[in-house]
């Protein structure tokens, strides 16, 4: 071991030698021209900051794409707002994509540590390095020697005055430094100025004097890199602090969401709750209430039973509904993983698939809980499930022979024992359908073509690929244009939404419309045809309105590779060329056309489709009513 870290130390001595080499022979060439030891001390210090000048290029350009992608980075967090695993992936992605080099800001300190090195040693014996050496004098001060508070103090404090004002130049002008929080900028200050207190002590004033040097040298530097690459040219600075207001109220709201969801936390395992709790539902966010509304509803009318509502939203709708039997909590993430371990109510309902396989488990209280999933549309989960998502589910409500089928098959394929299927249907179309013909009832028809724009928010949706040529195709015909992107789109990407906003800012007007607002279904209604991608609006649209879709193949959403092992043809790739038509984006210049042959057909396929939906959906305008009967007799026999 001790033979090891002499061997260690040996090679260390051998590697500031041949650096304290290279430095002496440069310092010889310039004293040979200066003869002077001060003057090349800070000759040698600019010659440093000239070859070290590439590399602080590069650090200006990795420095500037850092603060160009914080605001995406601050989105990510937002995005994934307490999953660090998926933020930490999803920042490596984007560090990829942008060619951003994390440790790339460090490689000018790190060369400075053998430069400083080697001039310590170059400076205790300069007669070894440099020919012909006279004097180690300047300015009144040896420069061979090591200052004390007794002698040469001068250094120091020099050294001290150029860190500080070091410091204060780049909070203000260094494109990174000058982003940081003010806690981070007086730690790096006090890091800073401590060490340079410490070394000051230590080393010969000649290494001081390059030090101060070196630190006024740096401030030009500063200035000089900013000239070349403007960071206001590279970098968004309205919408970084915008994402960074957001950030900022992010924190905020997850301050008030952990005290919100502690205190629904204790609410819910209150005694006299856990006693009487039979019915619980979970919901993701506000918009999912709609998926259990009708069910609800019927429970409601039809029973006494108290429905416990559990929510991750904080801001959910369900607490501004007034019904003595629906008992709301909000609970976060951090809560929500033990509070479904503990779970003791007789049933739970639910639209998130995946029970047992992530985070969400199954009660290790209550062995006999009946799990029932509902799923958010007709189309078939196979494909756009991950694998297994429903494997740990007691019951489901299919909405479609279709899903009962892939069940089935599935159940099979993986020799799984089989669920309890319920051929419920789905009653937010029910709804749709009833909202459909009161909106018919009570507008009069327009002359002029609505074409409704409303796509996914999956990678390559509408919006991200091929919306632009679309509008290009269709703009200058004679139809009502509304483009409304997914509110996820939006909230993901608000640079792009920006950036889209922009670009048809001189286009809107009455006849060209960008929704940004989802409380009202009424543009879907009056739509004449939809456009999407592999939305599930597609069936909601259409099998309200029984008009056709227009569905471009962008890139399919497929959570499960191994979909095709069971031979059925899932719902949304089935269906395409049944109730509209789907294209190619290579065919988009041919858009006119078909949208003029789609509209032509209209009332073609108003019959065909109401045929189809009759076919595809279960208990058309009775969903709730089978729900709803369901877990009232499910309730009374437990």
């Amino acid at each position: 071991m001790c033979s090891f870290d002499r061997s260690k130390k040996g090679m260390e001595i051998k590697m500031i030698n041949i650096v304290a080499n290279i430095l002496g022979y440069v310092m010889n060439l310039i004293y040979s021209i200066c003869k002077n030891y001060g003057i090349t001390i800070l000759l040698f210090t600019i010659v440093t900051k000239v070859i070290l000048f590439p590399i602080n290029i590069l650090v200006q350009k990795n420095s500037i794409k850092m603060v160009k992608m914080k605001p995406k980075i601050d989105e990510l967090k937002i995005k994934y707002n307490g999953d660090k695993e998926a933020f930490m992936e999803a920042q490596i992605d984007l560090f990829e994509k942008e060619k951003y080099h994390p440790s790339l800001g460090a490689v000018p300190l790190l060369l400075q540590i053998p430069i400083i090195l080697g001039l310590v040693y170059v400076v205790r014996n300069p007669k070894i390095y440099i020919e012909n050496l006279v004097s180690m004098q300047f300015c009144g001060i040896d420069m061979a020697v090591v200052p004390t508070f007794n002698k040469y103090l001068i250094i120091p404090i020099l050294a001290l005055f150029a860190t500080i004002i070091l410091w204060l130049f780049e909070n203000k002008v260094n494109v990174l430094q000058k982003e940081q929080s003010i806690l981070n900028k007086l730690a790096t200050g006090f890091i800073t100025v401590g060490l340079t207190i410490y070394l000051v002590f230590l080393v010969p004033a000649g290494v001081g004097l390059y030090w101060i040097f070196s630190d006024i040298l740096a401030i030009i530097q500063l200035y000089i890199l900013n000239l070349i690459f403007p960071p206001k040219k590279y970098v968004d600075y309205e919408y970084l602090n915008r994402i960074k207001e957001e950030r900022i109220n992010q924190k905020e709201q997850n301050k008030i969401s952990k005290k919100k969801s502690k205190y629904y936390y204790k609410k819910f395992f209150n005694r006299e709750n856990i006693d009487n709790m039979r019915l619980v539902i979970y919901s993701e966010k506000s918009g999912f209430y709609k998926y259990f509304k009708g069910m609800i509803e019927y429970i409601l009318n039809n029973s006494d039973i108290v429905i416990h509502y559990v929510t991750s939203d904080m801001n959910d709708k369900i607490f501004e509904i007034n019904q003595e039997k629906i008992v709301p909590y909000y609970i976060s993430t951090t809560h929500l993983i033990p509070l479904f371990m503990k779970l003791e109510a007789d049933i739970v309902v639910m639209t998130t698939p995946d029970l047992q396989n992530f985070y969400l488990k199954r009660s290790i209280v209550r062995k006999d809980i009946e799990y029932i999933y509902l799923s958010h549309g007709i189309d078939g989960g196979n494909m756009v499930y991950n694998e297994g998502a429903l494997d740990y589910y007691d019951t489901v409500f299919t909405r479609t022979p279709k899903q009962t089928e892939e069940i089935r098959a599935i159940e099979k394929l993986r020799n799984l024992k089989k669920k309890n299927i319920v051929e419920s249907g789905f009653d937010l179309i029910d709804n749709m359908i009833k909202e459909y013909e009161l909106e018919v009832k009570n507008n009069s028809k327009s002359e002029r073509k609505s074409i409704l724009i409303a796509p996914s928010w999956q990678e390559d949706n509408i919006m991200e690929s091929c919306v632009n040529n679309i509008l290009d195709n269709i703009l200058n015909l004679n139809y009502k244009i509304i483009v409304r992107p997914h509110p996820e789109f939006i909230k993901r990407n608000p640079d792009k939404i920006k950036e889209f906003l922009n670009r048809y800012s001189e286009k809107i007007n009455e006849n060209f419309i960008i929704e940004l607002d989802f409380s009202s279904n009424k543009t879907v209604y009056n739509a004449d045809l939809l456009i999407t991608d592999w939305s599930g609006i597609a069936f909601e649209y259409t099998f309200s309105t029984l008009k056709p879709t227009l569905f471009i193949n962008t890139k399919m959403k497929v959570n499960n590779p191994n979909y095709k092992k069971i031979d059925i043809v899932p719902l949304n790739i089935e269906l395409r060329d049944i109730i509209g038509k789907n294209i190619e984006k290579r065919e988009i210049n041919k858009i006119d056309g078909i949208i003029k042959e789609l509209i032509e057909n209209q009332e073609n396929y108003i019959k065909n489709n109401l045929i189809v939906r009759e076919k595809y959906l279960y208990n058309l305008g009775k969903s709730a009513e089978v729900e709803g009967k369901y877990i009232i007799e499910r309730l009374k026999s437990k």
